[in-house]
């Protein structure tokens, strides 16, 4: 009975705490793949190393003011090549620290990434994606502030490798 009770009163806490704040980021930024073999599954297949190439962008979703959730939607127009394009879609838990203009946080997550197009038959599909990071949410004026992210993705079914995938972006923040 002791045990549900704890349980019970930290559910409440963390209700209470997640329904306290919440923002919602529009955010753009660059990836850079880490090394991942084609050569020898795809004959003739030119990878982009350019981070110009990698561009994304989305939205986050989060709540909570210490302990919460955040919930991302983004797209990647060129990912890994010119010809293929991801939507990426994560769940994260997040935990900031509760300052008044800088908010640092981490976060760590899983989520799916759907990878499209024309080229690199081979990568395209639903993927398992794994997801870790920080950064920091500045207030500017009122409701209205700016995130910087750093993330990094494991991608652990891609051609029978693991794909890591680090992103870096900035942001506009809605706080409500």
């Amino acid at each position: 009975m002791k045990n549900v009770s704890c349980f019970l009163a930290f559910l409440a806490v963390f209700a209470a705490v997640q329904m306290h704040a919440g923002d919602l980021t529009f955010f753009g930024g660059v990836q850079r793949p880490g090394k991942l073999t084609l050569s020898s599954v795809v004959d003739g297949t030119t990878i982009l190393l350019n981070p110009r190439d990698f561009g994304t962008f989305g939205l986050r979703y989060s709540q909570g003011r210490v302990l919460g959730s955040e919930t991302t939607l983004a797209y990647s127009p060129n990912f890994i090549s010119s010809d293929n394009k991801a939507f990426i879609f994560n769940s994260n838990f997040i935990l900031h620290i509760p300052l008044a203009v800088v908010r640092p946080y981490g976060t760590a997550g899983l989520g799916t990434m759907y990878i499209g197009g024309n080229g690199l038959e081979a990568l395209t599909g639903a993927k398992f994606a794994i997801n870790y990071g920080g950064g920091v949410k500045l207030k500017l004026a009122g409701p209205v502030g700016a995130q910087i992210d750093l993330r990094n993705y494991f991608l652990p079914s891609v051609l029978s490798e693991r794909l890591n995938v680090f992103e870096a972006s900035v942001g506009i923040v809605f706080s409500f």
